[in-house]
Formats: C-alpha cells, structure tokens, sequence
C-alpha cells in the first residue's frame, strides 16, 4: 500500500491535551460549591472579631464589635471597654450576605488590649431560607462557628 496513513502524532495529541488540561483548570476554578450565604455570614463575623481583636493587641486600645443595623457590624475603638464614647474604625465596617441579618441588636463584644473578651458571647444570624447559625465568642477572644 502507498499513500500516508491518517492519524496524529504523540506530539500532537500532547499538545491537546495540554490544552485541555489548561481549560479544565481555568474552569474549575468558577465552579466551587454554592456555600449558603448564612454560612458566609458566620465567616465575616468570625473574621470581624478576630480583626477586632488583633487590632485591640496591636493599638493597646479596646475595640469592640457591634451591630450597626441588623445587616452591618461595626467595629470601634476606645481607651478601655468602659468608656461611653467610641471612634468607629471604617474600614472594619462588614456588610452581611444578602438575606442574612444578626438575630438581635442588643449586643456587643469588647476585646481588652490584651485581646481579651469581657465575656461569652453568641451572636447568632438568620436567614429566611437557611435557618439560623451562631458565633460563640469565648472569653480568651476566640470564636467557633455553632450550628
């Protein structure tokens, strides 16, 4: 038989694979797994407070984490956590996920400057459609996530 036979070279079938591979990989990166948003909403308190926290170590000054609304928590600095006036730290603002909002208002946790919570704190959030879930503040400043 004369003629060339059809087909592709190994290099050639490298090449599409490389290719393929580089796709898949840029792909998966948009497909993590949908997390609840009342889930994210847990995380930013978590972050904010151990923000909070660290910055009260790192000023030797109090701050302590509020809400601002039922949506937004604050984070504010003072001298000690018995002073009556505070200064809001703007950048430490959080906006809560779509839909999530904390349970209740009425609360708020102060870090020493040594980084110590004045006491034991559930923050719990709600979302109409996932339910609720908490963030226990422990008196030594760290959290966990209570679901």
């Amino acid at each position: 038989m004369t003629g060339k036979q059809a087909g592709s070279t190994l290099l050639e079938a490298l090449v599409v694979l490389a290719i393929m591979g580089i796709a898949l990989g840029i792909g998966a990166m948009y497909l993590r797994p949908i997390e609840s948003p009342l889930k994210s909403g847990a995380t930013l308190v978590e972050g904010l407070c151990r923000q909070a926290r660290t910055s009260a170590i790192a000023t030797t000054s109090a701050y302590r984490v509020r809400p601002g609304t039922a949506q937004m928590l604050l984070a504010e600095q003072a001298a000690s956590c018995s002073e009556t006036t505070w200064e809001v730290d703007n950048a430490s603002k959080t906006q809560l996920p779509q839909g999530v909002s904390v349970k209740s208002t009425s609360w708020a946790v102060c870090f020493s400057s040594r980084g110590i919570s004045t006491d034991n704190q559930e923050i719990h959030l709600q979302h109409s459609q996932f339910g609720e879930i908490g963030v226990e503040v422990l008196l030594g400043g760290t959290t966990r996530v209570i679901e």
